[in-house]
């Protein structure tokens, strides 16, 4: 479930859970994604170059005496890590250039390569930000910022994922921005909207995209439901919309949590989707997919 609101964590303790530094057991890299990134003498951006560093170099993290990493942010709340340059050298690079944590998800065709850079921010969180690597690490390309992981098609002709759109939505009680079911081309240089929503299932199969829905492209709420969209951005329909006192978000604490992602059974021709009742009750509605309600439980 995805939180909106991340108040109550403590920042040193995710990066120390989520970033450790394990140095007596062995060294922690940084894999390098950017082009021409530049590491400095000193945590800011004046600061004296020591090295342009290349897409896939790695180098070793140094650590505090505790074996966590050193970070540090600079006046305008960019984050820097300290690394080793060479055999004697330090320098700190930005968390945004380089990958400490990542997750990789290579093309059916072996190439390109897509890599989720997991890096923290200075409110708390963690943002998870998709590159595309091609030709041997000649090239690299930040797409932006996604939501869960992107999913490959069979023959690697195109991705799919939910993107951050960086626009809230129109509900001011939520802290929440539009998301947007987007697909990319291989070399990430040409993508497509195909809607407003979370959580895409792709069913190559019938040719569509399935995912939740609860505003438009706007910010404004719309009926929530699982909806469907071909993979070339047409024909954008509702598949089930959830009856009235059921909603895919519901307030936990101080933030909102997301109803889990439908379970696409493709070959019995049915989906599961989830959502929560007024009392925080979840359920899973379980219907075929052209619509017709198949079964209801609460978990």
């Amino acid at each position: 479930m995805k939180a909106i609101r991340y108040r109550t964590i403590l920042w040193l303790l995710l990066l120390a859970l989520l970033f450790p530094c394990p140095l007596a057991a062995g060294t922690t890299e940084v894999l390098v994604l950017g082009k021409d990134t530049i590491i400095r003498e000193r945590p800011r951006a004046s600061a004296k170059p020591v090295k342009t560093a290349n897409p896939g170099e790695t180098y070793e993290i140094l650590g505090r005496r505790s074996g966590n990493p050193l970070y540090v942010f600079d006046e305008r709340g960019d984050l820097w890590v300290r690394i080793r340059v060479g055999e004697e050298g330090v320098g700190f690079v930005r968390t945004d250039l380089v990958a400490v944590a990542r997750e990789e998800y290579r093309s059916p065709r072996g190439n390109p390569l897509l890599i989720v850079n997991l890096r923290p921010t200075a409110e708390g969180a963690v943002s998870r930000e998709l590159w595309v690597v091609q030709e041997d690490w000649r090239r690299t390309r930040w797409l932006g910022s996604i939501e869960g992981h992107p999913v490959w098609s069979s023959r690697g002709d195109w991705f799919i994922c939910q993107m951050d759109s960086e626009r809230p939505i129109k509900d001011q009680t939520m802290d929440r921005t539009i998301e947007r079911i987007e697909r990319f081309s291989p070399d990430g240089r040409t993508r497509t909207v195909l809607a407003a929503g979370s959580y895409p299932v792709p069913n190559e199969a019938r040719g569509e995209v399935y995912f939740y829905r609860d505003v438009d492209e706007r910010g404004d709420p719309v009926p929530p439901g699982l909806f469907a969209v071909n993979v070339n951005g047409t024909n954008l329909r509702p598949v089930f919309l959830l009856p009235e006192r059921y909603r895919f978000w519901k307030e936990e604490g101080d933030y909102f949590v997301q109803a889990p992602a439908p379970v696409l059974n493709a070959s019995a021709g049915r989906i599961a989707l989830y959502a929560y009742e007024q009392n925080g009750v979840r359920a899973r509605i379980t219907v075929g997919l052209d619509g017709q309600f198949l079964e209801m439980r609460r978990d």
